[in-house]
């Protein structure tokens, strides 16, 4: 279940289910915040599993929420933004694809 989960060193947000991964890696981001990162089952992808934030560096679960807010909402604008990205590239390709029909269309008529 995602949520926050406090044990005795650390403060854990669950992101996905642990069943959903057949390998695990831990990755340090910063100062008291590590992820764990999970290779989901039946296919070479890797996600991230949860966050841990050492209580040494965020005492209190407000402070833990208040990094989690301000990281997840940096993460999800960057979502955003490649989403824009692949969308402008996605419309180029196909504009770049109309213009080579058009093009190749002109030349075979020519050629006729």
């Amino acid at each position: 279940m995602p949520g926050l989960e406090e044990s005795a060193t650390v403060w854990r947000y669950r992101v996905a289910d642990p069943a959903k991964f057949q390998k695990f890696r831990v990755k340090e981001l910063g100062k008291g915040v590590k992820i764990t990162l999970g290779k989901v089952k039946g296919s070479d992808r890797w996600e991230i599993q949860n966050y841990m934030l050492q209580k040494t560096e965020f005492p209190n679960r407000e402070n833990a929420r208040k990094w989690l807010d301000q990281h997840l909402k940096a993460e999800i604008q960057t979502l955003l933004d490649f989403k824009a990205w692949n969308e402008w590239r996605r419309r180029f390709v196909n504009a770049y694809v109309k213009i080579s029909e058009v093009s190749s269309h002109e030349n075979d008529e020519k050629r006729s």
